[in-house]
């Protein structure tokens, strides 16, 4: 099957996941919302009768954590646990004899679940808290586009990241735990909780050359416009760089489960 026979039927099914649990969209909204405004709480305390915290202005930081938050929302995927679940039912047997390819299958139906996402979570919990909170607004047009590609990148690590730990599922049976490991190292070291600036400089230069970086840090370092415009594509190259290495990486390990495979249930 060709990829674009896959890519607009997955699209669109994504999509219709997202629309069929409308309730979770808004238990989602209400989840991060809470958890930017406690952010957004905590670092204007840090700052009182202080100018600058790590080379930043109160404003830079306090909407830095903000919007590394918010754009959890659109790269933020459960494919591992998903795939780990087919594993343990067999049916991931059906899925590899099916003339596709399933690892762009779910990369593009995760797109359209993100695409929905964007629309109906992240959208407005951006404009939420943005009306509500003084968060610092870009001030060039062209930050917005390279935001945007920003965003892209980074749901397409995340993605490789889940692909990868769904993968464990193989030899593990069951990457429940690992899944929740994942998304434990995510947070921390994506900077999503914590500002990648405030790092020791001892260990702050590993984890800037980590993928991680690219899922929160960049895009929120990018709307905070803390990166000279000249050098605008420094941190997308590393971005792209880093999914490319990831799609690769979870091609060769799927080839590698489907020699190993024990189907197990169903």
């Amino acid at each position: 099957m060709s990829l674009r026979a896959i890519i607009r039927p997955s699209l669109r099914l994504g999509v219709n996941l997202v629309l069929a649990y409308r309730l979770e969209v808004a238990v989602q909204i209400l989840s991060a919302s809470i958890v930017a405004l406690l952010n957004w709480s905590l670092w204007t305390a840090i700052f009182q009768d202080r100018e600058l915290v790590a080379g930043r202005t109160a404003a830079e930081l306090t909407t830095y954590v903000v919007v590394a938050w918010i754009v959890t929302t659109f790269y933020a995927n459960q494919i591992d646990r998903w795939l780990s679940a087919r594993f343990r039912s067999g049916n991931i047997a059906i899925d590899m004899l099916r003339p596709w390819s399933l690892q762009a299958h779910l990369y593009f139906r995760d797109l359209g679940r993100a695409g929905c996402a964007l629309v109906l979570t992240t959208l407005p919990l951006a404009l939420w808290t943005g009306a509500l909170l003084p968060l610092r607004t870009p001030e060039r047009w062209q930050t917005w586009g390279v935001f945007g590609v920003s965003l892209l990148l980074a749901h397409a690590i995340s993605f490789g990241f889940s692909w990868l730990v769904g993968m464990a599922a193989f030899r593990l049976r069951n990457a429940a735990g690992l899944a929740h490991l994942k998304a434990t190292v995510i947070s921390v070291f994506s900077g999503a909780l914590i500002p990648l600036d405030l790092y020791p400089e001892s260990i702050r230069w590993l984890i800037l050359l980590l993928p991680f970086q690219g899922m929160s840090h960049v895009p929120a370092s990018l709307f905070v416009e803390t990166v000279p415009t000249g050098e605008l594509w420094r941190p997308l190259v590393t971005q792209a760089v880093w999914a490319v290495v990831l799609v690769v990486l979870g091609g060769l390990a799927f080839r590698r489960a489907g020699r190993i495979m024990v189907v197990q249930g169903g």
